[in-house]
């Protein structure tokens, strides 16, 4: 886990994670590049002393669940099924819109969303928006997805709004289900 993910759990700024890592009040290691990680056990052993509430989607045992939103069909089936064969535990859900999805979400509660940003009836940008405004979705991981440059105006709002990975298509079925299962903590099969 990173200092990111750490103050986002513990819903405290960096500067108090690292002021923690200083207080030697968490037990982490330094990358090769000079970054700090922490292992979820030792994480999880950290918010049981400090009495911190365990988050549901890192608590021991919980199926994770994923909710796929693109409005192409094809897209909809090939990553429901990269993720079903490469992770274990996940429950997956669809939606082909940026409506839908949200009211698909309320009643999921889904971990991590895999969300295309050109999507009908609201796009990818909006839906991205209402989720990191609301206290019980702004921890849920978003993996966008777009078929528009990198450095065009819709993904660079949706990258300023927050999102935890990004891919282009073509996508890269297997990179995308490798990439939802780190930020999932779950099992690669």
């Amino acid at each position: 886990m990173s200092t990111g993910d750490i103050a986002r759990y513990c819903q405290v700024t960096p500067a108090t994670v690292v002021n923690w890592i200083k207080a030697h009040k968490l037990e982490v290691y330094t990358t090769p590049g000079g970054q700090y990680r922490m292992d979820v056990e030792a994480f999880l052993k950290f918010l049981e002393k400090n009495r911190f509430p365990v988050p549901e989607d890192l608590a021991p045992g919980k199926e994770r669940r994923v909710l796929i939103v693109d409005d192409d069909p094809e897209i909809l089936e090939k990553a429901t099924e990269a993720l079903g064969r490469h992770l274990s535990g996940v429950l997956i859900e669809e939606s082909g819109d940026g409506y839908d999805a949200l009211l698909k979400i309320g009643g999921l509660k889904p971990h991590a969303i895999v969300l295309d940003l050109t999507i009908a009836r609201l796009d990818g940008a909006e839906v991205c928006r209402r989720l990191r405004a609301n206290n019980d979705t702004r921890n849920t991981f978003i993996v966008a997805v777009s078929g528009l440059a990198a450095d065009s105006e819709l993904v660079r709002k949706v990258k300023r709004i927050g999102v935890d990975g990004f891919f282009t298509k073509p996508l890269d079925f297997p990179e995308l289900a490798k990439t939802v299962g780190k930020l999932l903590k779950v099992q690669m099969q």
